[in-house]
């Protein structure tokens, strides 16, 4: 009895941790891997208002339609002392990397101001079409970029969890 008590109390914490709500660092925004198999990568320091940071997906070996390793990837681009808009940073985002832009909404966006895409775009060194969702908010003066893809062709099996991490983003 006691063994089975301490079994399912282990199970109940890993079902809980697994949807914790992870911070963006020095920030009241929150979001979660619902389904797991996510690690942090890395913190970019762009300059001294802007950080990127970077996860990547290792819950399983990817491979795309040519049996080449795929690592679905989420990025989170935060710009701090913003006197613009969420769609003035998109449109300068844009600009810097271009995609088709396949679906796009306003509604139901966590902070202000922001616009959601799911996108395309290939990319010119590996000559592989990618598929991404994209979140832009603001809070304050601080903007936000969440940003995850894939390969195109690998998309299929991410599009729930990819969209279930963009619905988890909360302003706290």
């Amino acid at each position: 009895m006691r063994k089975s008590f301490f079994l399912l109390f282990f199970v109940a914490v890993l079902a809980i941790c697994g949807r914790a709500q992870i911070t963006v660092p020095n920030t009241n925004v929150s979001f979660a891997f619902p389904h797991g198999g996510w690690k942090y990568l890395q913190t970019l320091t762009i300059d001294r208002n802007t950080v990127a940071y970077l996860y990547s997906y290792c819950g399983k070996v990817v491979l795309d339609n040519k049996g080449d390793t795929i690592l679905p990837h989420l990025r989170i681009y935060v710009k701090r002392n913003y006197d613009g808009s969420a769609l003035e940073m998109a449109y300068l985002r844009y600009l810097n990397q271009p995609f088709q832009s396949l679906t796009e909404t306003v509604e139901g966006l966590p902070g202000s101001g922001g616009i959601s895409y799911v996108g395309a775009y290939n990319n010119l060194d590996d000559h592989k079409d990618y598929k991404f969702q994209m979140m832009y908010f603001m809070v304050k003066s601080t903007v936000f970029e969440f940003r995850i893809e894939t390969s195109y062709d690998t998309y299929p099996q991410f599009e729930k969890e990819f969209t279930d991490i963009m619905n988890s983003i909360k302003v706290n």
